[in-house]
């Protein structure tokens, strides 16, 4: 024993130094197209269709006036429709270069984001990349709110950044949720892997890729840790700090072992320092030990909660714990979860094949989770550590002993998808290695989709001796509504987790989880519609951000379910524009009317149109540069006429505008206000064509 502490030198920090807590693993997006870049330079000012110098020149029909309107746009040349084209992004582009893009309280986000859909709109990225331009937005703005400000704020005001910051942190992880679910798309087995005979971890990563439950479940995990594992990677940029607070040697029982030296013969500590000793002579160490190895193990616990099982191994090789590291992987340290990145990862390795070939295919992986299993059970059963048994209980799916040690939303449904997802695998390797004719119909499946029993009953599955007991399989839900189901009671999971579920962002994923896309946006829409008594429809009933998410949810899933007919499709586009309405009137409220073509150009005809005609009643009154900003908006992202109706045009807003000026009075109307808005006409380099057409038309006509 002597000789094994010469090895490691607890005060040799050197070999953890080059374990730093969180190593840098962030999700590169599979294209970075950024928008193109164009002339800001407009033509417009070269009009001359109402408007030379100090002359009016009104027409006396509407009809000469749409046609005056039209043939003036036949005969730009296709220079100046480029331009035309491009105004508008190249104005969003020059807001995104502003040094205040990452401001206080999250407001860059709305012209951000409006910046990215319009690229995707455009083609210049895929839909799935602009998930994760989402995902990435919402973090920078969160981590600039949180912490590029320490020292400005009062305790209220910091308080309240903090909210704002945690919000942000939680639309990421709905934006990161759906680009597991709908964007990742789906995986194919490589060839050049494969080898006859298979083996138990080619077999679990084909019965993964063809199961529609399984490859939910694995989705699931994968996005949940990916949050983990994020939220590691920020803390180490702030802090820069190891994993946990405790001494390189705290996994080297150095208090026990002094303890012995001294010849005490205490029967309840421990005789020898070998890692069985506790259990092989039922007895304890010393509180100080005890306490550092339970430290050790809550930091076990974080890396393997974020995926980093190879993390985890290394940092108990750090604190001395060697064999402890060995446990928690089998067959040498190969990856074997059932994903298609741990199969590259392995390479065509045939360590396992040669294993499997001699001692049996499975048998190796079922004798190390079994032991997994035993461990969990015993450490728990002997009042052990309860993260050394959440530990053991993570590599073979005991979910009783990992539930004690999840006090959050996140990680209460990790444990519960991870260990449903393992069962499943389980139950399926252990089918084929008894060879069933018909795996269709195997018991496997009547598990899964719950027709072998009911509530209250218990699960009978002859899969042999091997498979798991019938009280370890009940532990598993019937299906995933059960399982969500599950994080509601409070029975089960700890009151926070509970709690966790009335959260916004958390409904959000449980629907999109369940797939029930239309249960969403019915959510969605309750919580942003107007009060029946309340006459201002302009003001949020709900924080803008959430608007801003569901207007991009919606524009996002209505691309990436194009090709879907489901039942949800029709709620998606009217309840989809009643929540994009919502978004574009918020932004014209807060003076956003640059970006209103964007989302307006995605509405039905009809409300297209009255949404324009609307905002230009309301900002009748205001200065040319604001008419000029929505006209502009308009002539971008709408076409000037279509023939099918299929999408609201400009020559409908300017018919529909000029209808409404013939029921307006000329005594209603001050005319010291037309003779100032022509004089600042005229002292205007910047008047836009269109926008001069349609007010001089309209008071002409009043």
């Amino acid at each position: 024993m002597e000789n094994a502490m010469d090895v490691f030198d607890p005060e040799n920090d050197s070999n953890r130094e080059q374990f730093r807590r969180f190593s840098f693993r962030k999700r590169q997006s599979a294209s970075s197209v950024s928008p193109i870049e164009g002339n800001s330079a407009s033509r417009f000012t070269d009009a001359r269709l109402l408007y030379d110098d100090d002359n009016m020149q009104p027409r006396p029909n509407v009809a000469l006036l749409l046609e005056d309107i039209k043939q003036e746009v036949e005969n730009f040349d296709n220079e100046g429709l480029d331009v035309v084209g491009k105004a508008g992004s190249h104005l969003l582009k020059s807001c995104k270069r502003e040094d205040d893009v990452l401001a206080e309280g999250g407001e860059s986000t709305f012209i951000l984001f409006a910046s990215l859909l319009d690229s995707a709109i455009q083609g210049l990225m895929p839909f799935s990349d602009l998930i994760l331009q989402f995902e990435n937005t919402c973090r920078n703005v969160s981590e600039s709110i949180r912490f590029g400000n320490s020292g400005r704020h009062r305790v209220f005001e910091d308080k309240l950044m903090r909210q704002r910051a945690q919000l942000l942190l939680d639309e990421a992880a709905s934006w990161s949720l759906l680009w597991y679910l709908f964007g990742k798309g789906n995986e194919v087995h490589p060839e050049d892997l494969i080898l006859l005979p298979t083996t138990s971890h080619q077999d679990a990563c084909q019965y993964v890729m063809g199961d529609h439950t399984a490859q939910l479940c694995l989705r699931i995990v994968q996005w949940l840790e990916g949050l983990a594992s994020e939220a590691l990677d920020l803390e180490e940029k702030v802090r820069g700090s190891h994993v946990g607070s405790y001494l390189p040697s705290s996994g080297v029982w150095h208090h026990t072992q002094r303890f012995l030296k001294k010849r005490n013969d205490d029967p309840a500590i421990v005789q020898h320092l070998d890692f069985d000793a506790p259990t092989r002579e039922v007895a304890q160490l010393l509180p100080d030990d005890k306490k550092q190895d339970e430290s050790l193990l809550e930091d076990v616990w974080i890396l393997l909660r974020a995926g980093r099982s190879e993390e985890a191994c290394e940092l108990c090789r750090s604190a001395g714990q060697s064999w402890r590291a060995a446990t928690l992987t089998s067959f040498g340290g190969l990856d074997l979860f059932p994903s298609i990145e741990a199969l590259q990862k392995n390479g065509k390795s045939r360590t396992l094949q040669a294993l499997e070939l001699e001692s049996g295919i499975g048998r190796q992986r079922r004798l190390w989770k079994w032991t997994s299993y035993y461990t969990s059970e015993k450490i728990a059963d002997q009042d052990g550590g309860k993260y050394e048994a959440a530990v053991y209980a993570s590599r073979c799916g005991n979910l009783k002993r990992m539930l004690p040690v999840c006090t959050d939303w996140e990680s209460a449904c990790w444990a519960m998808a991870k260990s449903w997802f393992d069962t499943q695998v389980d139950l399926y390797l252990g089918q084929v290695q008894q060879d069933e004719p018909d795996p269709s119909k195997s018991s496997c499946d009547s598990v899964m989709n719950g027709s072998s029993r009911q509530e209250g009953q218990s699960l009978q599955v002859p899969l042999g001796p091997e498979s798991w007991p019938c009280h370890v399989l009940d532990q598993q839900p019937l299906d995933l509504p059960a399982l969500l189901q599950k994080l509601h009671s409070s029975d089960i999971v700890h009151e926070v987790v509970c709690r966790g579920c009335k959260d916004h962002h958390r409904q959000i994923e449980m629907n999109l989880m369940s797939g029930d896309i239309a249960q969403l946006l019915d959510l969605l829409w309750s919580w942003m519609s107007p009060l029946e008594d309340d006459k201002d429809v302009l003001r949020p009933h709900i924080d803008p951000q959430m608007i801003r998410f569901g207007a991009h949810l919606v524009l996002v899933l209505r691309h990436l379910l194009a090709g879907e007919v489901d039942t949800f499709r029709e709620k998606l586009m009217t309840v989809g524009d009643f929540i994009l309405q919502m978004y574009t009137m918020f932004l014209f409220s807060k003076n956003h009317e640059e970006l209103i073509g964007i989302y307006a150009s995605q509405l039905a005809p009809h409300r297209c149109i009255d949404l324009f005609v609307n905002m230009m009643e309301l900002r009748m009154n205001d200065s040319v540069q604001v008419k000029y900003k929505i006209f502009l908006s308009a002539i971008e992202y709408l076409p000037f006429s279509t023939g099918d109706g299929s999408k609201g045009c400009f020559e409908n807003i300017i018919e529909r505008v000029l209808q409404r000026s013939r029921d307006i009075k000329i005594g209603n109307c001050d005319k010291t206000f037309y003779v100032s808005e022509q004089k600042h006409f005229t002292e205007s380099s910047k008047s836009h064509s269109y926008s001069v057409a349609l007010l001089h038309t309209a008071i002409y006509y009043q």
